[in-house]
């Protein structure tokens, strides 16, 4: 039998923003919800459409992508920190324009290099290296941005 009141607030929960199994559980268990149970509070959620990860993976993948402008390895390594499978998501990290993608991390290299202090050419393209990665760009995608700016 779940408690009413507190079926509410994970509801609440859920209408606020997209979340997945992960974030609910979590706040499950932050309500003090024993862990028995937490799965009959996530199954309900799921039946009444509260919680439905594609839908998460999706908002998630175009929040990540479109405002933080991260690229694909940093999604894919956020989505799996959830406990989300790499059959979930692999398929709508594709749908991702190519030419947007190559066009998101150009547009950083250049914004970037503007502030880097480097002491040699090596240096200034190792931290521009550096920074694509961090920001989840593959190596061939750096490549080819390196290349573009000719450095």
């Amino acid at each position: 039998m779940l408690d009413k009141l507190l079926y509410e607030k994970l509801c609440h929960f859920c209408e606020y923003a997209e979340r997945c199994r992960y974030d609910v559980s979590k706040k499950c268990y932050a309500l003090k919800i024993p862990k028995d149970q937490v799965a009959d509070y996530i199954e309900q959620l799921e039946k009444s459409d509260f919680l439905n990860e594609d839908r998460y993976i999706k908002s998630f993948i175009n929040s990540r992508f479109g405002q933080k402008k991260w690229g694909a390895s940093k999604i894919r390594a956020a989505l799996s920190s959830k406990g989300i499978r790499d059959s979930q998501y692999k398929t709508l990290l594709q749908e991702i324009d190519q030419d947007d993608y190559y066009a998101t991390a150009l547009k950083l290299a250049e914004k970037k290099t503007g502030t880097i202090k480097s002491k040699s050419p090596q240096d200034h393209r190792l931290k521009l290296m550096r920074f694509l990665m961090s920001k989840g760009f593959e190596s061939a995608v750096i490549g080819k941005v390196l290349k573009k700016l000719g450095v």
